[in-house]
């Protein structure tokens, strides 16, 4: 750590981009927040060369009030670079990511820090409420929804196992937005990898508990992730889980790793290589290119008998066979 940094002191970190509708919105609900009187808070939007006016707009909230600061990015580098570039600008010992879509009460953060301190925690995470774009604060249900009650302590095997392949869909842990300590946590001045644009939240994640970090998971304190309509399908491609495949691979080979952990990173590997092979065949559809659609069989045996299932399975539906 190269400079010291305020234990007093939380920054809510707010990439941008493209998403003039919602900044306002996740702005406000940041600068709501009620904190212990010794502490003080700071939010820190990051535009990545949106070419709307959301940058415009979060700029005029800073103007009339300085613990608000925007900056923007030389270059469009996506949310990692972006979160990185806030990190290394504030001088915040805690820090929460929120998404330019979402947006959390008033009491979620000192909920989340009272609970850290009581217990020595190292950072914390609480079960999201999921919404919907059409009604942002109408809870449909909980991140988890079969989550024990109370808290829950996460190790890396815990959370690497309910980060793929989960009974409901869109509940992995992956999505979680927590509380971190950098100076407990070590998480540098710049927690994330910059070269990922999907899975970064997993990776900080799942490297953070293979260092021994302590985190817990609790109940609900006040953040709702706002769904949007078809927001899966253009968020992600063969080339982003070809990535997780290879981080969680490396992960396995780390000296003293817990056998759990290395057990839920390999199937965590095998189950990304499906993936990464079938987003591979969509994405040599939608751009007409053969060659990039036959690599969807170049991952490993099992990813292509996954591909080769799926397609008889999407013929068969068209045939009116299922």
């Amino acid at each position: 750590m190269l400079r010291k940094l305020d234990d007093r002191k939380i920054a809510i970190v707010i990439p941008l981009y493209n998403d003039a509708v919602n900044i306002e919105r996740a702005i406000s609900s940041a600068l709501n927040q009620v904190l212990p009187q010794d502490h003080t808070l700071e939010v820190i939007v990051v535009d990545d060369c949106s070419t709307d006016d959301g940058f415009e707009r979060a700029s005029r909230m800073a103007r009339t009030d300085d613990r608000l600061t925007v900056l923007r990015q030389d270059v469009n580098q996506g949310p990692s670079a972006a979160r990185n570039r806030a990190l290394a600008f504030s001088d915040a010992a805690w820090f929460s990511p929120l998404d330019s879509d979402d947006l959390i009460l008033p009491d979620r953060i000192s909920k989340l820090l009272a609970t850290a301190e009581c217990n020595g925690l190292d950072w914390i995470a609480d079960n999201l409420f999921i919404s919907m774009e059409s009604s942002p604060q109408q809870v449909e249900r909980n991140l988890w929804p079969e989550k024990p009650e109370g808290p829950v302590e996460l190790s890396a095997a815990l959370f690497v196992e309910r980060s793929y392949d989960v009974e409901t869909p869109r509940s992995e842990l992956g999505f979680l937005k927590p509380l971190i300590n950098r100076e407990r946590a070590s998480t540098g001045l710049e927690p994330y990898r910059n070269d990922l644009r999907f899975g970064e939240d997993f990776e900080l994640y799942t490297r953070l508990l293979l260092n021994g970090t302590k985190a817990w998971l609790v109940d609900p304190c006040g953040y709702y992730l706002v769904q949007r309509a078809g927001s899966a399908s253009h968020s992600q491609s063969g080339r982003d889980h070809r990535r997780l495949a290879k981080i969680s691979r490396e992960m396995t080979k780390r000296d003293g790793i817990d056998p759990k952990a290395r057990r839920a990173l390999e199937q965590h590997c095998a189950y990304s290589e499906k993936e990464a092979a079938m987003w591979s065949m969509i994405d040599g559809v939608r751009a007409r290119d053969p060659r990039l659609a036959l690599s969807a069989f170049g991952y490993s045996t099992p990813a292509s008998l996954h591909v080769i299932a799926q397609l008889m399975q999407s013929v068969r539906r068209k045939l009116g066979l299922n």
